[in-house]
């Protein structure tokens, strides 16, 4: 792949779900010179998003109105949109995190190390409560957000033709991290697409031990390069050391509220 087909395999993770698999409460504009994604029964940043925007400055307003009172966040590209970051400034956005698209390609299996915790495929209601209940302690979701994340995840992982799923890390029995995966709809790319861990088990090769079990897997599966969007100064470190290169910067902006 050039650089900008593995730009567009990053961006790409935002948008390349299984159509039949979306939950009825999410609702998508999809087209070329603009991508919104909105979740009636979640009121998390991260599931209420524009992913793109190349329209004109006239026509933000059909952003705002698309999402009503629903909290979201603007994902802008930092190397080409200077102008349009002005402009959400001006009506009241500011910025909010930044994270850094990143990806490598796949070539030769990652050592898998630690043999202390237990890695497991999420399968069950019970193991989706788990990752829920430590993704949920990791970023703050409130009762409704929870509540819309495990009724998502039970309905995807009963799904037989799904292309990813979750994983959930325990310490005998209490859930300390977790991650998710997705593969693109012709099987050639891995989306890295969520992950965390529990503060006090963090510096312990955890993070670092689920991207080498998940890279793998992908290798098994014959995919040519993994792709993700990470956090700039958390998961992105950890990524760059086992081998993820930089291919653009995003800008997170949200409402002042």
């Amino acid at each position: 792949m050039n650089k900008k087909q593995i730009v567009q395999a990053i961006e790409a993770i935002q948008w390349d779900y299984e159509d039949a698999l979306v939950p009825e409460s999410i609702h998508y504009i999809q087209k070329d010179d603009v991508v919104m994604i909105k979740n009636e029964k979640s009121t998390s940043i991260y599931a209420n998003k524009v992913v793109r925007f190349d329209k004109s400055f006239k026509e933000i307003e059909e952003v705002f109105a698309f999402f009503g009172e629903s909290p979201f966040s603007w994902w802008v590209r930092k190397e080409n949109h200077r102008e349009l970051e002005d402009e959400l400034i001006k009506r009241g956005l500011y910025h909010f995190d930044t994270y850094v698209g990143l990806a490598k390609v796949l070539h030769k299996k990652e050592n898998e190390v630690d043999t202390q915790h237990r890695y497991k495929e999420v399968m069950v209601e019970e193991e989706v409560s788990k990752h829920v209940q430590v993704a949920s302690s990791i970023w703050n979701y409130d009762r409704r957000t929870e509540e819309a994340a495990f009724s998502e995840r039970v309905k995807y992982i009963e799904i037989p033709d799904r292309r990813g799923g979750y994983m959930v890390v325990v310490d005998n029995e209490l859930p300390i991290a977790y991650s998710n995966y997705r593969y693109s709809h012709d099987d050639r790319v891995l989306y890295l697409n969520g992950a965390g861990v529990i503060p006090r088990y963090r510096g312990k090769g955890i993070y670092r031990e689920m991207v080498a079990r998940r890279l793998n897997e992908a290798i098994s599966r014959g995919c040519q390069i993994a792709v993700t969007q990470a956090k700039k100064g958390t998961s992105e470190p950890i990524l760059r050391k086992v081998g993820f290169q930089e291919y653009a910067t995003y800008k997170q902006y949200v409402p002042n509220q």
